[in-house]
């Protein structure tokens, strides 16, 4: 009967997956290799294939497909040039932001028609 191999436990209860996907948001240009010395370094032991499981889905997130931009094409004609465009995406989600969630910033808007209207 082969040994059994010991494995060391995170000293906290957060999986590891969790573990992993802040090492990357730490270190966006980092290897499957540097997280599972890294995190060997903290005492979590971790597979490089599950580090490297990792990277691979948060990188295929990054892609964008055609029919995007398509999307932004159009979005662009419609502000009229790229720089319009941004600054009009910039000003829209920083006042998300603000509002906390697209439904909140949705809500105010509501409000603040229905407010106008009875000022008018």
């Amino acid at each position: 009967m082969a040994a059994r191999k010991k494995t060391t436990k995170p000293a906290t209860n957060v999986p590891k997956a969790q573990l992993i996907r802040e090492w990357f948001d730490a270190n966006p240009q980092g290897t499957a290799v540097e997280c599972v010395k890294a995190l060997a370094d903290q005492g979590v032991e971790v597979g490089s294939a599950h580090c490297q499981q990792i990277l691979s889905k948060r990188k295929a997130g990054k892609k964008i497909d055609v029919d995007t931009i398509k999307l932004a094409a159009e979005f662009v004609s419609t502000h009229g040039d790229i720089d319009a465009a941004i600054s009009a995406i910039d000003a829209v989600g920083d006042f998300i932001k603000s509002c906390g969630s697209p439904e909140k910033a949705k809500a105010a808007l509501e409000t603040y028609q229905a407010v106008a209207a009875v000022l008018n």
